[in-house]
């Protein structure tokens, strides 16, 4: 029998449906034992969100801060083959109780030599955050064979309107009954399945080294070249702005609630202005600069760290 660790975060909801539907073709097979594990803060995160609270998180994710979590009841003696990590990005890092969890001693004992997929259930910037998860899973000498993404397909903007409307208000349907529902649609959940069934076989047949380059083919992983760019310039301000607002106080703190209001209002004007003009820019680099842009989708496509 083989041994499965599922952990993962869920604020909304969204991250459990996705974990279910990737890990269904083992449910009921009796030569696995699944554990799943949810990882809980000591303090929650709320949902829906206050809208200066929400941004008020964003200077110690990017920094990588941890939060203190609920007693990690993981047993440690089980010898894992294989470790299933759903995680969302935010602010292009990887969520705070997650980032927390990887940095706690637990992880340093049940992650050593074990294989892992990681599965991604975000808005639709994933990229920045996954390297991120690279360089933690590599410390914690992890093995990354997998990862999955799951995605909102609606147009970036489009997709900005109703994720705040999700996070900030709670909606679940169409906001104003105008936009799309946010996140993953039905169709792209059933894809999990179909992910399931390649982890799986390559599990038993003891060649988890190739089943990336299987989950690509099946369209596991989205990489758009149009969010690709305009998560590079994000990466490069937001360690900046970050200590911009940490300078005036800690976490919470009424000393830097001003620039974390400017922060708030500058974020989503920033992504309305510079969207059109990123993706003017994305549809002539195929043809400016095709080589180098096919090379950078193929490297975040798959789990190696820095072949740029």
């Amino acid at each position: 029998m083989k041994n499965i660790l599922v952990v993962y975060y869920s604020q909304t909801g969204q991250a459990k449906l996705a974990i279910d539907a990737v890990m269904s073709p083992f449910q009921n097979n009796p030569n696995y034992h699944v554990t799943q594990f949810l990882i809980k803060p000591k303090k929650p995160f709320p949902y829906p969100w206050r809208y200066t609270e929400f941004f008020d998180t964003f200077p110690e994710t990017v920094q990588g801060v941890n939060c203190e979590l609920e007693t990690l009841e993981i047993d440690q003696t089980i010898n894992y083959d294989l470790i299933v990590l759903a995680y969302q990005p935010w602010f292009l890092s990887i969520c705070v109780p997650i980032n927390s969890f990887l940095k706690s001693e637990i992880a340093s004992v049940i992650f050593k030599g074990v294989p892992v997929v990681t599965v991604i259930n975000c808005r639709n910037m994933w990229i920045s955050a996954q390297e991120k998860m690279k360089h933690a899973l590599k410390k914690l000498q992890a093995n990354l064979v997998g990862n999955i993404t799951f995605v909102d397909k609606s147009a970036n903007l489009i997709s900005l309107i109703t994720v705040l409307a999700f996070i900030l208000k709670g909606e679940k349907g169409k906001f104003l009954s105008i936009f799309p529902k946010y996140g993953v649609n039905a169709n792209d959940l059933e894809q999990g399945r179909t992910f399931g069934n390649l982890i799986r076989s390559h599990l038993e047949a003891q060649t988890l080294k190739n089943l990336q380059s299987e989950l690509i083919k099946v369209n596991a992983v989205n990489v758009r070249s149009h969010l690709m760019i305009m998560e590079g310039r994000g990466n490069l301000l937001f360690p900046h702005y970050a200590n911009f607002i940490t300078k005036k106080g800690a976490a919470g703190s009424k000393e830097r609630r001003v620039r974390v209001r400017i922060f708030g209002i500058v974020l989503p004007l920033v992504i309305l202005l510079a969207s059109p003009i990123i993706t003017i820019v994305s549809r002539l680099a195929p043809v400016l600069a095709k080589n180098k842009l096919q090379k950078q989708i193929d490297y975040y496509s798959q789990n190696s760290l820095n072949q740029l």
